[in-house]
């Protein structure tokens, strides 16, 4: 990360890492500058000097590229463990929205939620119509894996596309959990309210968004853009009422929004 905006040389390098905390020897710092200038992850320029000439390293494009998949790397491992976290207030949740047999429901939830998912298709049963949305192509091979091996050939597997072509007015509920990393939270929203009946739920379940930081967004829009207005507002609330629902249930709770909302005519 030191090499990302600016250029520096060996001993600069290892000041830098001297203030972070890292005492770095010569003998480690070189040979691994070698390394990453070897797989193209920085370059190097030689500048000539009284005495001795100086090496100059800096980040390449693929070199940004390697740290910001690291970096995701971390998201992911963070969203399994709050989804750890979150189970017992999902498991909340779901209790307090009482599925019933034959609800027709909408699941645009995370898709890590198996085991809870499990529950929640069985409550409508037998005569329920479940359908189980995935906005990313890439796992639609996957979800068609583990629904053959579950057993659950009622499940419906639907693409962004074939929900946005759905009629209006026709889902019981529309579970919205755990989807605190997703790239589609307005659509998901838009969407859910479109797809209700009158006295439909919307339920909702997920990490607190964070206090408006213009630097750090800024930061996370260009190199995370897909996390960078992650989470619920703590209003969520007062937001589903300015869009025509009432809330029947609205918990915050250690950086959790849990909200069951009511769909009006």
């Amino acid at each position: 990360m030191i090499l990302w905006r600016e250029e520096y040389y060996g001993l600069e390098i290892q000041r830098r890492l001297r203030f972070e905390g890292k005492d770095v020897k010569p003998g480690q710092l070189y040979p691994a500058l070698r390394r990453l200038e070897e797989q193209d992850y920085i370059s190097s320029r030689e500048e000539a000097r009284v005495g001795a000439n100086r090496i100059y390293y800096t980040i390449t494009e693929q070199g940004k590229h390697a740290v910001i998949d690291n970096l995701m790397e971390y998201l992911y491992i963070f969203r399994h463990i709050s989804l750890d976290y979150l189970h017992p207030y999902l498991e909340e949740i779901v209790e307090k929205t009482n599925l019933q047999p034959g609800e027709t429901v909408l699941d645009v939830s995370s898709l890590l939620m198996e085991k809870l998912r499990r529950k929640t298709i069985d409550q409508t049963r037998p005569d329920g119509r479940y359908m189980l949305v995935n906005t990313n192509p890439e796992f639609d091979n996957l979800l068609t894996e583990w629904i053959k091996s579950e057993e659950l050939d009622s499940v419906e597997l639907l693409d962004k596309e074939k929900v946005d072509a759905f009629p209006d007015g026709e889902v019981d509920v529309v579970l919205l959990l755990f989807n605190v990393f997703e790239l589609n939270m307005g659509w998901s929203f838009s969407t859910a309210i479109r797809v209700l009946k009158t006295g439909g739920r919307l339920v909702v379940c997920d990490i607190m968004a964070r206090e408006e930081d213009t630097i750090r967004d800024d930061l996370y829009k260009i190199y995370m853009p897909s996390h960078s207005k992650s989470g619920l507002p703590y209003n969520l609330d007062e937001v589903m009422a300015k869009k025509g629902l009432k809330t029947l249930f609205f918990k915050i709770t250690r950086g959790m929004v849990m909200g069951i909302f009511e769909k009006l005519g």
